[in-house]
């Protein structure tokens, strides 16, 4: 337990132990409209009823792209009632990037709801249909047109029992885990349920949940942190109060209004409520605790959390495989450290869990002070969904650079890989690339990470022209939006005269990052409407 968090209570080793135990209290609210614990857990079986109903059964894969709501919530567990694989997905992903997941998970059924903004709303749910036509589609937010179903009137029928059968062990998957795409296509990672209790279990311990918290939670559940956060919130007896999308003034309204005492975020959230906050007018004493992570966080930041909200502050550093540091200590967060593991061995060996610093080349093990790759002790291959497994030799190498000092403080310092780390979101540089170069006047074209004070990294796509003058940003965007989701559409715009490359063509990012920073190059950045704009932000 982490000094200061509170005591720790037990989690509820299911979702049904929760709801039973907590039957009349309350358990999620949305929108002024709040849940008990056995209301809940009525919906649940009557969405997993509806499931089954539409043949979705035992290792079926479900796509939930919804956003952070109760219908996503109950969906998650509808599917582990019937024996199906839940699988979240980004509620932005286009209708080919949609089409291509069914495609690779084999995806029984899609709940979907259009993410708003113009255009046709069902455009990308037919496009999987006229790609996959025997995959259920399931529409919510809007009504279905022929041979969708209405999520509202499935989700609210009788259950035709106390729990649909469902034939399945503690090793069979239940979750596929999206990852953030550092190769360019994100990977799946399979999950059991025991397996996803273990690890809540790690936030459990170094949050000490209460049963009178109250969660807020605007993070996207389809990502493994906003779901651990909010599956332990239940599995505490708390209360969960959801967004749709993250909005700095709703959550400080919604903080005094619902007493919420635990609020999550990742740097970018964290700095947009900062700059919201106002004393005046936003109460937030109910607060006692942050949670965050997928960012460092600025020492005035950290700083801002402590005095200006009072609240405890954990900050967490992990990957969607489910290996896990945290840190409470405020010295250690300013100083750019995201703690350490709860395992501990002899030195030389890999306990599951421990973290260690290895040589990218020779993967010998460093000592303390010398950067290298992250590595996370797994005695059992981390396993992906038609992918080969991760780890082999009793190391998960995460592909991130840091260094361990001498009290076994991880402190992160890059990534192997080129990707743009864009408010939390790791954005595969490649993906962008392969799409900017298709587009008709550009003859050229590569993606530098770019500093911002809000996202830390933003997307700064270099084009060199074809003939014709380059397309504005605001056309670039709207032109790659038909085949990208929009946290990786590019956020600045550089127009060079040549893409400096190696001898053997591939592009020389430094001296890329060297030459835009003149200040004769022609740049454009994108001006945010809303602060809900920022990556991360859902």
């Amino acid at each position: 337990m982490v000094p200061g968090m509170g005591a720790s209570v037990q989690l509820a080793g299911t979702m049904q132990a929760a709801c039973e135990r907590w039957g009349p209290r309350p358990a999620l609210t949305h929108r002024g409209q709040t849940l008990t614990y056995a209301e809940l857990w009525e919906r649940i079986l009557a969405a997993a009823w509806a499931y089954r109903s539409l043949g979705i059964g035992p290792a079926e894969r479900v796509i939930c792209q919804l956003p952070t709501c109760p219908e996503h919530v109950i969906a998650v567990n509808a599917a582990w009632a019937c024996g199906a694989i839940h699988v979240g997905a980004p509620k932005d992903l286009t209708g080919p990037e949609l089409a291509a997941l069914v495609g690779r998970t084999g995806a029984r059924a899609v709940v979907y709801q259009p993410p708003g903004g113009h255009g046709d709303p069902l455009a990308p749910l037919r496009r999987v249909q006229e790609a996959h036509p025997s995959t259920v589609a399931i529409v919510h937010g809007h009504d279905a047109e022929p041979g969708q179903h209405a999520l509202g009137e499935l989700f609210a029928s009788p259950p035709a029992g106390p729990q649909p059968p469902a034939p399945s062990g503690p090793d069979d998957t239940a979750l596929l885990v999206l990852t953030s795409g550092t190769t360019g296509r994100p990977k799946a990672v399979m999950e059991t349920l025991p397996a996803l209790w273990a690890k809540m279990g790690f936030f459990a311990g170094a949050l000490s949940p209460r049963h009178d918290d109250v969660h807020l939670m605007y993070l996207p559940i389809c990502h493994v942190f906003g779901l651990k956060l909010a599956l332990m919130a239940l599995a505490s007896g708390g209360r969960l109060v959801l967004m749709d999308r993250f909005s700095p003034t709703e959550a400080l309204e919604l903080v005094d209004e619902e007493g919420v005492t635990v609020l999550p975020g990742t740097a970018t959230h964290l700095t947009l409520l900062m700059d919201e906050l106002d004393p005046a007018r936003h109460r937030t004493r109910t607060l006692r605790a942050t949670v965050s992570a997928a960012a460092p966080l600025p020492p005035e930041l950290v700083d801002g959390l402590h005095e200006r909200l009072g609240v405890e502050l954990l900050h967490v550093y992990g990957c969607s495989e489910g290996f896990l540091t945290a840190t409470a200590d405020r010295d250690e967060i300013r100083a750019g450290s995201v703690g350490r593991t709860v395992f501990r061995g002899p030195e030389g060996s890999p306990p599951d869990g421990s973290v260690a610093i290895l040589d990218p080349d020779r993967h010998a093990l460093l000592p303390a002070g010398e950067i290298g790759e992250i590595a996370f002790g797994a005695s059992r291959p981390v396993r992906y969904w038609e992918a080969p497994p991760a780890a082999t030799d009793g190391w998960y190498r995460t592909g991130d650079l840091g260094w361990l000092d001498g009290h076994g403080r991880l402190y992160i310092s890059g990534r192997l890989k080129e990707v743009v780390n864009r408010g939390g979101l790791k954005v595969a540089a490649g993906e962008i690339e392969a799409a900017l170069v298709r587009h008709p006047h550009l003859a050229d074209a590569a993606v530098v990470p770019a500093p911002d004070p809000v996202l830390g990294e933003a997307i700064c796509a270099c084009v060199v022209p074809a003939g014709a003058g380059p397309p504005t940003l605001g056309e670039l965007r709207a032109s790659l939006g038909e085949h990208l989701a929009r946290h990786k559409l590019p956020d600045e715009l550089c127009v060079v005269d040549s893409i400096p490359r190696s001898g053997v063509g591939k592009i020389d990012r430094a001296a890329l990052g060297a030459l835009i920073a003149g200040a004769d190059v022609p740049r454009e950045r994108l001006r945010r409407a809303a602060p809900a704009d920022a990556a991360g932000a859902s």
